[in-house]
């Protein structure tokens, strides 16, 4: 018995954590980067946000997912939140983002501890408009993780339930990209590499505490799980329109590429959900 549970913590660790740090580890080692590539990494990373939120979260909020998460926990697929409340899901979440916008205006407390202390200490004007820019980097990181959380949650639940190995695979693919849409942000935001890895392990260990809950109880009530998934796509919707990509432009200096970048990010993802759905059955 216990060495089930652990065999089962095992395979979480590996496909949240391991997947997230790697997709970190990736982001850190561009050694310092321009703001042509911060612009075009975070592109990419809006790309694979938005293309995980409409292809994976809603359909699952909704219920009517392609995945196999709903055949891992012997149920049927269509079961999910339902239009209305997916809806309402993506709307709190949406409005979450905004909500964060309007504190941030009046301070950065909240990111305290993260960002390089002269980041946001120096009176110098230009230096300020820089530290602005930071902040609003590490702000976007951190309602990436949030989302992320939100989202590895349930994945976590299918391993657990399932305790296959497979659905494990598939899901640690999923989580690489989304490591290094944490991390891109962060690192862009100039915060210290053992920080953005401590963000990135944070975020993957919702999904070893999702797969011990599949274990113990078997997963959650489907309607709750879909109004989860519809919450952290309502914040994946709001951080990336409002946030990641004015930033992504604003630093991208050949518009041509940042198209590309997107394409790319979009392509990849689609690539992935195909995998995860041919793994799972």
């Amino acid at each position: 018995m216990e060495y089930d549970i652990w065999q089962i913590i095992m395979l979480a660790s590996i496909a949240g954590m391991g997947s997230s740090l790697l997709g970190g580890l990736i982001a850190i080692c561009i050694k310092k980067p321009s703001k042509n590539l911060i612009g075009i990494s975070l592109a990419f990373a809006s790309a694979v946000l938005l293309t995980l939120a409409f292809m994976d979260l809603i359909p699952h909020a909704i219920g009517h997912d392609h995945h196999s998460d709903g055949h891992a926990h012997g149920h049927d697929n269509h079961n999910g939140a339902g239009i209305w409340l997916a809806l309402l899901g993506i709307g709190v979440g949406i409005g979450l983002i905004f909500i964060l916008g309007m504190f941030d205006k009046h301070g950065h407390e909240h990111v305290h501890g993260i960002l390089p202390h002269n980041d946001h200490c120096s009176h110098d004007e230009e230096t300020k408009l820089a530290a602005r820019q930071t902040r609003r980097m590490v702000t976007v990181a951190m309602i990436v993780a949030f989302a992320v959380v939100l989202h590895d949650f349930p994945k976590g639940l299918a391993i657990g339930a399932s305790g296959s190995i497979l659905v494990a695979i598939a899901i640690g693919f999923g989580c690489l990209p989304e490591g290094l849409a944490i991390a891109t942000p962060l690192k862009a935001g100039g915060v210290k590499w053992w920080k953005i890895l401590a963000v990135c392990f944070a975020a993957g260990l919702s999904t070893v505490i999702g797969a011990v809950v599949g274990y113990l109880v078997g997963g959650i009530n489907h309607v709750a799980e879909g109004i989860i998934f519809a919450i952290a796509a309502g914040c994946i919707i709001g951080v990336v329109f409002k946030e990641m990509l004015p930033l992504s432009y604003q630093n991208t200096k050949n518009k041509k590429v940042h198209a590309l970048a997107m394409a790319v990010g979009i392509l990849l993802m689609v690539a992935l959900h195909y995998f995860m759905y041919e793994l799972m059955h």
